[in-house]
């Protein structure tokens, strides 16, 4: 459960196809002092008082966490549970909750006590629109446009589901053709953002590659829980996935159709054909 997806090219870094390398990088930015407030697996877009699109009160998306990552324990205030469901904290309730104090110890060393309630407490207290829940994993969350697609030469499949609407955001993950179960980075491969094919003048004529919220937001590979990781992509975003020794697998994220407004342009507008050829 996170914020936003990192989509920054790291130095060095080049796909499998020399064609695609990146013709701008950008530096690090350094690692903040205290941990984000939001949920790693959870990238919402953002807090909101007022009703969007979507939106469902974050408080109840993280109690919801917080029961399926640990039962029977209770939080005591608004800095536990955002902060269980946040990070992912290992062992006994009593050494998870001896965790917690020495966090909110460490935070509150730096920002003060009351300020990290207070700010925990209006976090939770916002709307969002959750970019990252996964279809079913959620109650709150109800997914429509969700697509599987096979991936060629390969046991696993592609699987896009929307996020937040206003931030048109679309999500990625993996999973067994077989079993519809969501799997993390089940063999090498290299995930792309590339310009649109049909008209790449009208985009910025670079390639980035993307990596999941999690690695995003420094968890290791081997620490991503079960069947959680996932990339935040963009509506209309065309991506590539590369594989070594196997033919690179291109799509393009849907588009969502967003409602007009009664709200009425002053505005002559022109009808020509969006497509022309022979």
């Amino acid at each position: 459960m996170k914020t936003k997806l990192a989509r920054k090219t790291a130095k060095g870094q080049q796909p499998y196809d020399d064609a695609l390398r990146p013709r701008k990088r950008t530096a690090k930015a350094p690692k903040p002092k205290v941990r984000p407030l939001l949920p790693p697996g959870l990238a919402s877009s953002g807090l909101s008082s007022a009703p969007a699109p979507g939106a469902v009160p974050f408080r109840d998306l993280c109690e919801e966490r917080v029961r399926e990552l640990y039962p029977g324990l209770k939080p005591r205030n608004d800095f536990d549970l955002l902060q269980l469901a946040s990070e992912h904290y290992k062992g006994t309730n009593a050494e998870v909750l001896a965790a917690l104090d020495v966090d909110l110890a460490e935070t509150s060393e730096d920002l003060g006590y009351e300020f990290m309630m207070e700010e925990s407490t209006k976090c939770l207290d916002a709307l969002v629109e959750p970019t990252g829940v996964k279809p079913g994993q959620s109650a709150y969350v109800h997914h429509k446009f969700v697509f599987v697609r096979p991936i060629p030469d390969c046991k696993y499949s592609l699987r896009l589901f929307p996020g937040s609407l206003s931030a048109a955001e679309y999500c990625l993950d993996f999973v067994d053709s077989a079993t519809g179960e969501p799997v993390n980075s089940p063999f090498e491969y290299e995930l792309w953002a590339v310009p649109d094919p049909d008209t790449p003048w009208l985009s910025m004529p670079i390639t980035g590659k993307l990596r999941s919220i999690e690695r995003g937001h420094g968890i290791k590979q081997e620490d991503i829980l079960l069947g959680e990781e996932k990339f935040v992509l963009r509506d209309g975003q065309t991506c590539v996935l590369m594989r070594p020794g196997k033919q690179p697998v291109r799509f393009t994220v849907p588009l969502r159709r967003v409602e007009t407004t009664d709200v009425v342009e002053d505005v002559y507008v022109i009808d020509l054909p969006k497509v022309v050829g022979p």
